[in-house]
């Protein structure tokens, strides 16, 4: 029998896919890692990553990916901004070889800005962290800034249309159709390279089989 979930139930689903906290937010960490990892795999490859790329990724979760990412080309340093601490920790455990030798990198992060230098990265990234962006443009205006001339940033997202059929999208997230984030690039000085559609079937965040569209957005700054 299917489980029904309380206004509250989903308003704290809601919250811990935003920021996730605690022994909960871990366990989300894990959920979101297994549910996000077709998409996050086509917004590294998307990347096309070369050896000694500086990358930066904009909500990491626990970043069982991260392996993943630096076996795609030689000499990378990676960089991860979150803005919860359980999260932060999760991925610094997980990958405590990697930052033990200083490839890897975590700050906590406001969620409005990057405390990085200009021009830092040859590469940013970010899954699944647009719906819950106070200020798109002005967020946006901040990857700018971090990226470096030429660089490459993908935004990787699923569409409005699967999102607001999941009973929890009600609190606290905005929803987006991939015409929209795509003026919102072009608007922050972007210019859009690529992007590409992709369907995948999973198990959503309530329990039901599931198939998600996703867009992977590739842009760059002259």
């Amino acid at each position: 029998m299917e489980h029904q979930y309380s206004e509250e139930d989903l308003k704290n689903i809601a919250k811990q896919l935003s920021c996730p906290e605690g022994e909960h937010g871990i366990k989300t960490g894990e959920m979101m890692h297994a549910s996000n990892l077709g998409m996050t795999s086509s917004a590294i490859d998307a990347l096309n990553l070369q050896n000694n790329d500086t990358v930066l990724e904009i909500g990491h979760g626990n970043g069982g990916h991260i392996a993943q990412l630096l076996s795609k080309a030689e000499n990378l340093t990676y960089y991860g901004a979150d803005i919860s601490e359980t999260i932060i920790a999760e991925a610094e455990k997980i990958n405590q070889y990697f930052v033990d030798k200083g490839i890897i990198h975590f700050e906590l992060t406001d969620g409005d800005t990057l405390p990085f230098e200009n021009n830092q990265f040859d590469k940013i990234f970010s899954v699944n962290t647009i719906y819950f962006w106070n200020n798109p443009k002005r967020y946006l205006n901040e990857i700018k800034r971090v990226l470096r001339p030429n660089g490459i940033f993908v935004l990787c997202f699923a569409d409005k249309t699967f999102m607001q059929d999941l009973p929890f999208t009600s609190y606290g997230f905005t929803l987006y159709e991939v015409e929209k984030v795509q003026e919102l690039l072009e608007s922050a000085g972007f210019k859009i390279k690529n992007t590409i559609q992709k369907t995948e079937q999973l198990k959503s965040k309530t329990g039901e089989q599931v198939q998600r569209a996703y867009h992977v957005v590739v842009a760059s700054i002259e």
